[in-house]
């Protein structure tokens, strides 16, 4: 006789079922995950939806059609050719491939771009190929051709047919000519000629340029790039510019410890370029908050309500300088207005008037260059003629303080405040006191040079006035209360 069968009981039959089941459930659930995180490595570029707060700018500036040059300048590990990158293959999709989000053209055709890195081999082939492979999403299909040195320099989208072609910045200008496209993303400055040939085959599409730079020496770049303006003098409202330091990148990327022991083999002139992106010629500039964005808006009507205060600088030869602010109810402070023309003292005085009175403007305080007081012995000073204009409007001419240096932090703190919130603002017209602000530096000597400064005499100036809104009625309860006043002496 055989040995009898085993006998296993139906619940442990039931058991062992249940078991494999979810023995089977587990393996396939490890094989997704496994999936998920193979595919999320190969698409990297469609979970990018955690940027540093530099790059959370530029991307939300760049769903604007207005703008049409994008700069994004800063120091060494901000990330500049990661959001180039991403920029770039965004481009080629149409679309943001975190969110789907449709990018605005001005046509239907297929997209071209142009990517400038610096030299084949030490710029080019170790910093941006690898970062296009990274972003590159793998369930897209491309064509990658290389050039004859041996670098994936051509990529084509083989869903849409748009393309990117990778150049050197120290390939024969030639070369960059005679092409059309839809953006150019230079990462590091470009030669000056180079960025003008490419920038030619923008026109027909109305394309974009983008600048990932940390600008060491290329003053150019800052002054017809950043800070470019319009014909008639206005900062160009086409410009976008957002600039960082390798602290904006702590967090995403970057390690506080990695930035210190970064930070710890450089010289102080290097701190400022490599850490903060303060190139060498701008490292001495007085208005270090200042941002064009930022700080310069559109005019508008100055309200009734709002207190006025008027900077004069006075000067012998040359034209007089004239600034208007205005304070608003959140004490927000507005320069609406400038005056740089030749005149007298009688002249100024009757400048004033005539614009307190066109357009309505509740004048708080007036204040003047004491130099403007001239010789104490002469009666017939610029400061007596301005006061003796203002004298009949119950308007008494004050004079200004000499406190530069506490002024010029009043300034920056207004510019940018502790809060990182801006409380002074800029009309695009003041197009004087734009280039002052943008171009008054400390000289060698450590102090503010005197050359082109005459609004930024008034602006500090003005600013240390510290000017507290009153709302008009406050203002009239005052008056009635001094004039209720009771002379102790004559009992009226």
């Amino acid at each position: 006789m055989g040995e009898p069968a085993i006998q296993i009981d139906p619940m442990q039959r039931k058991k062992l079922r249940i078991e494999q089941k979810i023995a089977k459930a587990k393996t396939r659930q490890a094989l997704a995950l496994q999936g998920q995180i193979r595919y999320r490595k190969e698409n990297e570029i469609e979970f990018f939806i955690r940027p540093n707060p530099r790059q959370e700018e530029l991307l939300e500036a760049w769903t604007h059609p207005s703008f049409k040059v994008f700069t994004f300048t800063g120091g060494n590990r901000l990330g500049k050719t990661t959001i180039g990158t991403i920029i770039a293959i965004a481009t080629m999709r149409g679309r943001w491939p975190w969110n789907n989000l449709k990018l605005p053209f001005m046509h239907n055709q297929i997209r071209k771009i142009r990517y400038v890195g610096q030299d084949w081999e030490k710029h080019i082939r170790s910093v941006i190929i690898p970062a296009l492979k990274k972003w590159w999403p793998s369930r897209v299909p491309v064509k990658v051709l290389k050039n004859q040195h041996g670098i994936e320099a051509y990529w084509e989208d083989l869903d849409n047919g748009s393309t990117l072609e990778v150049m050197s910045n120290k390939q024969d200008v030639e070369l960059h000519e005679g092409w059309e496209g839809d953006l150019i993303v230079y990462d590091e400055p470009p030669k000056r000629n180079i960025r003008v040939a490419n920038a030619r085959g923008l026109i027909d599409r109305q394309g974009r340029e983008l600048f990932c730079a940390t600008l060491l020496k290329e003053a150019w770049i800052d002054k017809e790039v950043i800070k470019k303006k319009l014909e008639d003098g206005r900062p160009d409202p086409t410009v976008f510019n957002v600039h960082g330091e390798i602290y904006d990148n702590v967090g995403f990327g970057l390690t506080s410890q990695g930035v210190a022991d970064f930070e710890s083999k450089l010289n102080p002139e290097e701190k400022e370029a490599r850490l903060k992106g303060i190139p060498s010629y701008m490292s001495g500039l007085i208005a270090k908050s200042y941002n064009r964005q930022r700080n310069v808006v559109e005019p508008f009507t100055i309200p009734t309500n709002w207190l006025v205060d008027i900077g004069i600088d006075t000067h012998p030869r040359k034209p007089q300088a004239l600034l208007f602010m205005a304070t608003d109810e959140r004490n927000f402070r507005y320069l609406f207005h400038e005056i740089w023309d030749p005149g007298s003292g009688h002249d100024i005085g009757d400048w004033i008037v005539r614009i307190m009175k066109r357009r309505v403007l509740r004048i708080n305080r007036i204040i003047c260059d004491p130099l403007a007081k001239g010789d104490p012995n002469n009666d017939n000073t610029t400061f007596d003629k301005i006061a003796e204009k203002l004298f009949p409007y119950d308007i008494i001419l004050e004079t200004a303080t000499k406190d530069k240096d506490s002024g010029i932090i009043e300034m920056n703190d207004h510019l940018l405040g502790p809060n990182k919130m801006p409380s002074l603002f800029i009309f695009n017209t003041l197009i004087r006191t734009i280039d002052e602000i943008e171009g008054w530096m400390y000289g060698d000597d450590g102090k503010p040079v005197k050359e082109d400064d005459d609004f930024m005499e008034n602006l500090y100036r003005m600013l240390l006035l510290d000017t507290e809104y009153v709302p008009p009625e406050d203002e009239v309860d005052e008056e009635e209360a001094d004039n209720d006043t009771i002379n102790p002496i004559t009992g009226y």
